[in-house]
């Protein structure tokens, strides 16, 4: 190392400034008005989501469903979100043109749909993405993308799998960004062949002007090395790689004269930061003054940097003073310009969990699987989900998992080939394989010249499930009944003769599920409006910045024969018992609610109780209530009111001289319909029971709290089952445009044989979207016995509020 004082008797740690310090943060900042701290905080303000999906395969046969779980995160919290809603789905073909799409309904962070895989599909590579609106306000890829193959086993010619040529590709890229003259340099290494991938054990060595080979280096199993050497200004320094016993030939940038060199070294607890400069360097910039700052798209904190006399400045780094996962090194100049930027991976403080050895129940035709999982606070969310397959299975190549694409993924520009390779079964050798990843990476998806200049502005909004405005064609209604859906309870709208429309957010239609309304009119006469409306959104939006996708994780397949693969599609049989399912899970979910009612009584109306009433008012006589229904109106009154204050005491004359009577005249039951409390029940006569899901009958008015109620009716109707003859002549049907997908149970097609090679490389067995953790600590499914010996089973998942699961099982079948 050179420096000003050439005495070489003096340690070479006398001109080296080596330093432990405490970071400034932002509201601690001593520059807190500073134009980086300001632009920081103004492109930072926005808060960001990030998408996870976890696929059942990512090769898929013409005829199977293509089943998802979706999770949304928090970017800088790291945990589900709480009020993501409406997450947008697609796949697109090789032209990015979008083959089919579908919003499907997330609650707490998660979310499970499906695609069938049909005849719109022909043979070739397709990309899936996962993503919110919000998400297409930001440059930083936070949503997630993944390659398909998709095979047409009827097709006269099914793709090949595609050959690479001897061709390489290769970067150099120095850490930090520069090359510098005169001062030892890190460079990575990144080799990659035509199609993407990372050429595996090549080796490479760096020759002078003279061929004198100053280094040599070798590329791991996905193209990435590393190597050191110091530059000077007079040879054009070359890299010579041979790969496979061919050998090619790339030029070194060349070194600057002047400029400020990097290199980063993990100690384990603690990270040294290497900061080198030449003596013309020194000349230039001894007094001024430079910013370190490290942010993770959350935190920045700076600190100063100055060298002052050396040529060289370390600065060790505690790791409590780092963010877990990404942490990102930038040096500015005293104008706050970027000088070179680096990035560091801490996976010290992200939470991981780890699936025990599973328990086996084996019956004729199925087997019962239970996997205990550690550390887990069963009182907090936790969602797993879940895909068997068999053990030699060459369709499962997902390049991310659920902790590379939380923690890794959204803060660099480009891709890392398959990086849920660095947090699968981690050990000391793959996070220096991440680093040096990292190095070949540059600068990171935070573009300092748009913090800058363009921070991002809110043009695409947060949703909240469907929004709409109904323009309003008829003065005469005082009020508008929007029925209860699936997911959405009776809303009345009311409004006044200026009004010329009126809205609503936060509905959930499911499966192309109408909307119906009616109008109350001013007479309280209940009519069929004539609405003008507009939803919002009303269709799949597409997200551009996708940026460059890894590539489909290659896995060679033997030859195996296309032909007789299935004889039965995944969707054969799917739509005809979704509704069943969803119906009786839905059934007794509320009955199960019922049970727990905390006044009244609950009564049920099933098909028997609707043959023997036909209308409403002719139950209700039933439990005790006296009705008077003529002439279109309905009141309901309890003979036997229970309460006090039951209504108004009236005095008149008696028949005899100097008498009185005094009567007390009964207030009306009171009625909710839907949760809507009813000002008019006339909307209750002859109301048909087709309807009507559940009554609750509390006679004593104690659900009414002190207001002296003689009895409350509670009024809920079915939302599954068609309206009423009379509801559908006096309310207005309203199709909208987009809706909900609701989840389908997931069926595996039925193949020809299980013993065949075809089956075992792309059959699938099972997939389980929304496993959650028993009393006993296990998550446990059921998958058919095919007399298979292995099975694979690959787990994604998160707990706790903020921990993480990915691995891979091999479970025998077989003792």
């Amino acid at each position: 190392m050179k420096t000003s004082n050439t005495h070489l008797s003096k340690s070479k740690l006398s001109f080296i400034f080596i330093l432990f310090f405490t970071f400034s943060v932002l509201s601690q900042n001593k520059n807190e008005k500073s134009d980086l701290v300001f632009f920081y905080k103004n492109y930072t303000e926005l808060p960001r989501e990030i998408s996870y999906a976890h696929l059942n395969k990512t090769t898929y046969l013409k005829g199977e469903i293509m089943a998802f779980t979706v999770y949304v995160f928090g970017k800088n919290t790291k945990k589900t979100s709480t009020t993501a809603t409406n997450l947008y789905c697609t796949i697109s073909d090789e032209n990015n043109r979008i083959v089919k799409s579908e919003m499907i309904l997330a609650a707490n962070g998660v979310a499970n749909g499906s695609f069938q895989i049909d005849s719109l599909f022909t043979s070739g590579e397709y990309t899936f993405k996962a993503y919110t609106n919000w998400m297409r306000n930001f440059d930083e890829q936070n949503q997630y993308v993944q390659k398909l193959k998709i095979i047409d086993t009827e097709a006269e010619n099914i793709p090949k799998i595609k050959v690479t040529n001897s061709n390489i590709d290769a970067q150099f890229l120095p850490e930090g960004g520069h090359f510098v003259v005169d001062v030892k340099n890190s460079v990575g290494v990144i080799v990659k062949d035509d199609l993407g991938f990372g050429v595996p054990n090549a080796t490479g060595k760096v020759v002078d002007s003279e061929n004198k080979t100053l280094i040599d280096f070798k590329t791991n199993q996905f193209g990435i090395g590393k190597f050191t050497f110091t530059p000077n200004a007079i040879s054009n320094n070359k890299v010579i790689l041979d790969f496979n016993g061919t050998k090619q030939t790339f030029s070194l940038e060349k070194a600057e004269s002047t400029g400020i060199a990097l290199t980063m070294n993990d100690l384990e607890n603690k990270v040294a930061l290497s900061l080198r400069i030449n003596e013309n360097t020194l000349k230039q910039i001894a007094n001024q003054e430079y910013t370190l700052a490290i942010h993770n798209g959350s935190v920045l904190k700076t600190i100063a940097i100055n060298f002052e006399k050396t040529t060289e400045v370390v600065k060790m780094i505690k790791y409590e003073d780092l963010n877990p996962g990404i942490n990102i090194f930038t040096l500015f100049d005293e104008e706050n310009h970027p000088i070179l930027e680096r990035l560091f991976f801490k996976y010290e403080g992200i939470n991981l969990l780890t699936a025990e050895n599973p328990q086996i129940v084996t019956t004729n035709d199925s087997i019962k699987i239970k996997i205990p999982i550690n550390n887990i606070d069963k009182n907090l969310a936790n969602n797993f989900s879940v895909s068997v397959l068999p053990e030699e299975t060459k369709s499962y190549n997902p390049n991310n998992n659920i902790i590379s694409e939380t923690y890794l993924k959204p803060y660099i520009k480009s891709y890392i080939e398959n990086s849920a390779y660095y947090f699968t079964d981690i050990t000391r050798k793959k996070k220096f394989e991440l680093d040096n990843v990292l190095i070949a990476q540059g600068w990171s998806s935070y573009d300092w010249n748009t913090v800058f200049n363009h921070p991002p502005k809110a043009l695409y909004g947060y949703e909240n499930g469907i929004s709409f405005r109904a323009n309003i064609n008829d003065k005469r209604a005082s009020e508008y009944m929007m029925y209860a859906t699936i997911n959405n309870e009776m809303q009345l709208f009311r409004v006044n003769e200026s009004d010329t429309d009126f809205g609503a957010v936060g509905l959930y239609p499911m499966d192309n599920e109408v909307i119906r309304f009616s109008s109350v009119k001013k007479n309280n006469h209940i009519d069929r409006p004539n609405l003008y409306l507009q939803f919002s959104p009303s269709k799949v939006p597409d997200i551009k910045n996708v940026g460059n996708t890894a590539p489909l994780l290659k896995k060679s397949a033997n030859n195996i024969s296309w032909e007789n693969t299935m004889f039965q599609s995944s969707w054969d049989k799917a739509e005809q018992l979704d509704a069943v399912t969803i119906k009786t899970d839905k059934v007794l979910s509320r009955e199960d609610k019922l049970t727990r009612t905390a006044f009244g009584k609950a009564y049920v109306v099933d098909d028997n109780i609707r043959k023997s009433y036909v209308y409403l008012s002719d139950f209700i006589r039933t439990k005790g209530f006296t009705v008077n229904e003529t002439m279109g109106q309905l009141l309901i009154y309890n003979p036997r009111p229970v309460s006090f204050g039951q209504g108004e005491t009236i005095t008149t004359k008696g028949t005899l001289a100097n008498t009185t009577n005094t009567s007390v005249k009964t207030k009306p039951v009171i009625i909710y319909f839907n949760n809507i409390k009813l000002t008019n029940t006339d909307m209750l006569y002859k109301y048909s029971m087709e309807d009507v899901d559940y009554i609750l009958m509390d006679k004593s008015g104690t659900s009414e709290g002190g207001v002296g109620a003689p009895g409350v009716i509670k009024i809920f109707t079915n939302p599954t089952t068609s309206q009423s003859k009379m509801k559908i002549n006096a309310s207005q049907e309203v199709s909208a445009p987009l809706t909900f997908s609701g989840p389908k149970k997931f069926y595996t097609p039925a193949y020809t044989s299980y013993q065949s090679l075809f089956y075992q490389q792309y059959g699938i067995i099972g997939w389980f979207p929304r496993l959650t953790i028993q009393a006993d600590g296990n998550i446990q499914f059921k998958i058919p016995h095919q007399l298979i010996k292995n099975v694979s089973v690959f787990i994604e998942g998160i707990a706790n509020d903020g921990s993480f699961i990915s691995t891979e099982k091999i479970i025998p079948l077989e003792n």
